[in-house]
């Protein structure tokens, strides 16, 4: 189709009378003009969130061009979602859970109901049809053939004063409900015509049908005829099933055939269009189409395998596992192991009962492990649904790779590692796939401690682990790969080599004492030079005893050395790029590296020779050509990597000097720099951070003293930590923070920022103490060296004063907070992100001193700030709401603040998704929020799968998981099942005191919580000294009045009662109820909980009239609070003890 630029006209003042009267302009223009008027499309973070809400419904939605004035983007919205299958209707739908109350939200659902075909019709689709619908009645043999259907469909229209056009223009133009017709309409009225033009307006017919999501049944027909015999068009359609078309007389009243509601919005009602070609968009114009197909002189395919090879492989593919991810190619040159697969397979196919048993295959360096595995995974992949490769050398390979399976399994879970991992290994352990046979390969796994803590625990799969260590034959079943046998290694080298004669071959495998690798380089070596067998031998002794006196690793023999470095002096002389890319590499991981790493890197300056190769894409593909000829390095085409092995990148870096080591380290750093993608936090970088993760590492780019390296080094510790390797975050990080004290001085800006990360992985990892000593360090140095009113010296303030929250001392959290706050407004503004940082750490530590009111005045100030800022789903925004719903709780509105921290919950889920960091946080709120509302059942539904997650995610000692394993406990102890409630609050406590110690909130919380457990459970005196101690630390530590402290008096006062001390447990409530009621006020659940008390101790005193005029007053509080059938007003009517709870407060 043809495509007009409007973007002009619908976006400008000066609109012709021609564009207002045509329908399809004229309803761009109004959906641009009530969108503009929706208040979520002022701000481009709602815009974004808006398109990814639409994305969610709508199956390969384009990318939407972002501009930053919003109309000129709402435009470029309108566009798209017209242009787009389904995405009208999605708009509407995103709209209405956006902004529901929005009156241009409604006119917008009015203007998409009530759209007629004509006004939905993309630029050129009119003119298409009309010159189709003219082409059909000049070449029709009757020229009236059309009347009669046209009759019955529209009575008004006169036959003779319409012509075929006018008549499919008066149905385009009615309401939505004949958007169906009109197009029925065409398709029966051109139903007689034959061949090439009955074809193009079926197929014209069927693409704006599908696009519309019209009934499949109705246009069965259509599709069927739009796939008949017929020249090649711009798409290619698929035949539609002959017995799924409707059969109506061609006299009927094309009634019969309409859907009900003309525009149906079923997702699944498809009409299958595109084209053939995956990835090419047949309508782009021919530069493009040869852009992403052409190969520029190499061995690079940019987009995808080249055709011939996916006609080759179509058979083959078609026996793969359902599931298959990351297996490398198969090696064409695989020789022999015949026996060694059998056994492996043998051992495999082994069914037990039990546990999964890695089966593992070690040996030394060179043997082919590796190689065995990939030939056997081709082998048998057929009796597999799933096989997924696992690079395991490190541990954020493994984690990488695990994620990427929980995506391709489609888990309901979030992306980051801590939370996918979790999740992959549960569903395969528990056959929550549908893919019950599954194969995990872990290659090059050296550590079986640490990579045993991937592996799942259950189900009908099997894992497959090479290493050269031996230490997996403990506790696995291990076959041990040894060298080739002699009849192997003559096979191998003629393969390559087939004019070698037997004898020859058999000499150079005694030379080569039959090591594969070092075969492998020998036959590469001859087939690429034609050598002859005895000058081979002679150079192989000659490189021998000059590499004798060298002191190789003890897997590493002379061997290999001898036979590689003779390539490699090939190279020096026939392309010294080639060996100075190998060099180079040689530093980074023995992992598939990235071509674009080299392509990308035009501005290195390593050395001369290969600094030009890398500025010409012609010659880097010439030098990969040749180091592959010497068997150097394996690529492959799938993904455009290139490879070598370890013992390769062994004999590259022992052969360099000390100057060439630096350098070509050196020159590792700056293709890595150069390859930083500058955004650790946004989610679709994160495939490209996680390839460059094995390499920063391997190359020791923590050490350089390269600013640019240095900041890709701090962008990958960031990124670790939203990937969600928060261990590895912190580890890279410390080693950055020592080598930039080292090189930049501990008072550098990056330096501070490295110790600042630090100082946050420290305490996001629950090391309070560390991160407090380095983060007053930091602050001190930013004090000195930036000034008071830096950003950097204000954000560093903050992370101090959470530190000072979780050592206990919250008055100095707030005044740290207030001052930063203070200086920020002054230097900033009241709207800037930096001084909204420091106003929501403030509102945090109120929160901790118990002032509620005041935090939610200020949190309520805040969101509607940050709102106005950075948008309603921005991460901050819905922080402040998160604090805002704890705000409102502990200030007693527990019913009304139930309603909206549900909808907030939801609203966490479609923002960032039902596992995000920022949604289980939500939850565990929300689960206190529907206790307190009274909905037990719905809180501890929420606890247990918070806790859940949690525990999967981060591990029991993560200080939310602690928190939430509070809650639980108290939710299990509402539903009854005391046990339970008791293990987990002992757990939950013992916790919290290696933490926090004996006298931090969190600790004496706990144990005021645990102690109404063991009162419940019979185990009085034991609940007495609990709260007797932990009374008497928050007095001192809060003070007696804190609100934490008043629940404890109140418990406390419940556990005197129950050892008959009524009159102490009277004085007690007396006391607290006058200290709640002037904290908390009358009408806090609270402060009513204590009022019930007090009267029932009145009531056991004897003082029977006092006791009924105060719990008569109680009950109608507790109804007007709670409402009559809330369980605490249902207790109170039934003479029961209130028993209070304490929630920790988020740091």
């Amino acid at each position: 189709m043809g495509s007009i630029d409007l973007r002009q006209r619908i976006g400008g003042s000066d609109v012709t009378h021609a564009v207002r009267k045509d329908p399809a302009a004229e309803l761009r223009k109004a959906l641009v003009a009530a969108l503009v008027d929706v208040p979520v499309t002022h701000s481009l973070a709602d815009r974004r969130l808006l398109i990814n809400l639409v994305r969610r419904d709508v199956r390969m939605f384009p990318d939407v061009p972002e501009r930053d004035q919003a109309r000129t983007h709402v435009i470029e919205i309108v566009l798209t979602c017209i242009g787009t299958r389904g995405a009208l209707r999605a708009l509407k739908e995103a709209l209405a859970v956006m902004a529901p109350e929005a009156p241009a939200t409604r006119l917008v659902g009015s203007l998409v109901e009530s759209a007629s075909l004509a006004s939905l019709l993309l630029p050129g689709e009119t003119q298409q049809v009309h010159e189709l619908l003219r082409r059909a009645a000049a070449e029709a043999d009757d020229p009236g053939w059309w009347q009669p259907l046209a009759r019955d469909i529209l009575p008004e229209a006169a036959p003779g004063r319409r012509d075929l056009v006018q008549v499919f223009e008066g149905l385009a133009a009615r309401s939505a409900d004949d958007v169906a017709t009109a197009l029925i309409f065409a398709h029966r009225a051109t139903a007689g015509l034959n061949g090439p033009l009955r074809v193009e307006l079926a197929t014209w017919i069927a693409e704006v049908a599908d696009r519309l999501e019209l009934s499949d049944e109705v246009f069965a027909e259509v599709r069927a005829a739009a796939a008949a015999p017929g020249p090649p068009l711009a798409g290619t359609l698929e035949a539609a099933d002959p017995e799924g078309g409707a059969s109506v007389s061609e006299n009927g009243r094309l009634s019969a055939l309409l859907p009900q509601n003309g525009v149906m919005l079923t997702p699944e009602m498809q009409i299958n269009l595109g084209s053939s070609h995956d990835g090419l968009d047949v309508g782009a114009p021919d530069a493009e189409v040869e852009a992403a197909s052409v190969t520029h002189g190499d061995m690079s395919v940019e987009n995808g395998e080249d055709m011939a090879q996916v006609a080759d492989t179509k058979q083959d593919l078609e026996k793969l596992p359902q599931v298959w991810g990351d297996v490398p190619q198969r090696n064409p040159d695989f020789t022999g192991r015949g026996e060694f697969l059998d056994n492996l397979h043998r051992e495999l196919s082994m069914r037990r009962e039990t546990a999964v048993l890695p089966q593992a295959i070690h040996g030394m360096g060179g043997v082919g492990k590796s190689q065995i595995a990939i030939e056997y995974v081709h082998l048998h992949s057929s009796e597999f649904d799933l096989v997924w490769w696992i690079p395991a050398e490190e541990i954020g390979q493994i984690l990488t790779s695990l994620t990427k399976l929980a995506q391709r399994l489609e888990l309901d879970v979030s992306p980051e590692a801590n939370a996918a991992v979790p999740a992959v290994k549960q569903a395969l352990s528990t056959g929550g796939t549908a893919y019950r046979d599954w194969l995990l390969i872990f290659d090059n796994a050296e550590d079986p401690v640490e990579v045993r803590k991937f592996f799942p625990t259950g189900g009908a799969g099997r894992i497959l682990v090479t290493s050269r260590n031996p230490e997996w034959e403990r506790g696995t079943r291990a076959l041990e790969v040894d060298v080739f046998t002699r009849e192997e290694s003559i096979a191998f080298l003629r393969n390559r080599n087939p004019d070698l004669a037997d004898g020859d071959a058999d000499s150079l495998a005694v030379a080569l004492g039959d090591l594969p690798l070092a075969i492998e380089a020998a036959s590469a070596w001859r087939a690429t030079t034609g050598m002859d067998t005895t000058e081979y031998l002679r150079l192989l002794s000659e490189k021998r005893l000059e590499l004798f006196d060298v002191d190789p690793p003890p897997d590493y023999r002379l061997t290999v050395r001898a036979a590689w470095s003779m390539s490699l002096e090939k190279l020096t002389v026939d392309n010294l790029a080639a060996l100075q890319l190998l060099q180079v590499c040689s530093f980074l991981a023995p992992e598939p590296i990235s071509r674009n790493l080299f392509t990308g890197s035009s501005a290195a300056e390593i050395t001369p020779e290969l600094d030009a190769t890398l500025r010409d894409t012609y010659s880097t593909g010439r030098v990969i050509r040749d180091i592959l000829r010497l068997g150097l390095a394996k690529y492959d085409h799938r993904d455009n990597t290139l490879q070598i092995h370890r013992l390769i990148r062994l004999v590259l870096t022992d052969s360099m000097d000390p100057d060439q080591q630096h350098l070509m380290r050196q020159g590792a750093h700056t293709l890595l720099a150069n390859a930083n993608p500058n955004d650790p936090g946004g989610r679709k970088q994160w495939d490209r951070y996680g390839a460059l993760r094995a390499h920063v590492d391997a190359s020791g780019a923590v050490a350089s003293p390269d600013p640019r390296v240095q900041d890709l080094v701090l962008g990958v510790m960031q990124y670790l930590f939203y990937f969600g390797d928060h261990e590895g975050s912190e580890a890279l990080s410390a080693q950055a923070h020592v080598h930039r004290v080292m090189d930049r001085g501990p008072a550098d800006g990056h330096t501070l920022r490295v110790a600042k990360w630090l100082g946050w992985m420290y305490f996001v990892n629950g090391k309070y103490r560390e991160a407090r000593t380095l983060n007053q360090e930091t602050l001190e140095r930013y004090r000195q060296t930036f000034g008071g009113d830096d950003e950097g010296t204000l954000d560093a303030m903050w992370v101090v004063s959470a530190d000072l929250r979780a050592g206990g001392d919250f008055k100095a959290a707030k005044e740290l907070d207030r001052s930063a706050v203070d200086v920020a407004r002054r230097a900033f503004g009241m709207d800037d992100p930096i001084t909204l940082n420091g106003v929501n750490s403030f509102g945090v530590s109120l929160r901790f001193l118990g002032d509620f009111r005041e935090a939610e005045r200020s949190d309520r100030e805040n969101y509607r700030r940050r709102i106005n800022v950075l948008g309603t789903d921005d991460n901050a925004t819905m922080l402040s709401l998160y604090n805002l719903m704890i705000d409102r709780r502990e200030a007693g509105d527990y019913m009304a603040t139930r309603q909206e921290h549900e909808l907030a919950y939801k609203r966490s889920i479609a923002v960032f998704g039902r596992d995000a960091p920022a949604t289980l946080r939500m939850g565990r709120a929300l689960s206190v929020t529907r206790r307190k509302a009274g909905d037990h059942p719905g809180a501890l539904e929420l606890s247990s799968e918070t806790f859940d997650k949690y525990q999967r995610r981060y591990g029991e000692d993560y200080p939310d998981t602690i928190a939430t394993a509070q809650n639980l406990a108290v939710d299990l102890r509402h539903d009854g099942d005391l046990q339970s409630a008791q293990k987990v609050g002992e757990d939950t406590l013992e916790r919290y005191l290696r933490l926090f110690g004996e006298r931090h909130t969190y600790t004496l919380s706990a144990r005021t919580n645990l102690a109404v457990v063991l009162r419940l459970d019979g185990a009085v005196e034991k609940a007495l000294e609990h709260d007797r101690e932990s009374l008497a630390l928050l007095e001192e530590t809060l003070g007696p009045d804190h609100p934490v402290t008043l629940i404890c008096a109140t418990n406390y006062a419940s556990d005197l009662f129950k050892v008959g001390e009524v009159q102490e447990a009277y004085e007690r409530d007396t006391d607290t109820l006058a200290r709640s009621e002037r904290v908390l006020g009358t009408e806090h659940p609270s402060t009513l909980a204590c009022s019930v008390n007090l009267a029932l101790d009145l009531r056991t005193a004897g003082r029977i009239s006092e006791a009924d005029r105060i719990l008569s007053d109680t009950l109608a509080s507790l109804r007007r609070a709670l409402g009559a059938r809330h369980p605490a007003t249902l207790n109170a009517l039934q003479n029961l003890r209130a028993d209070c709870d304490i929630d920790p407060m988020p740091l």
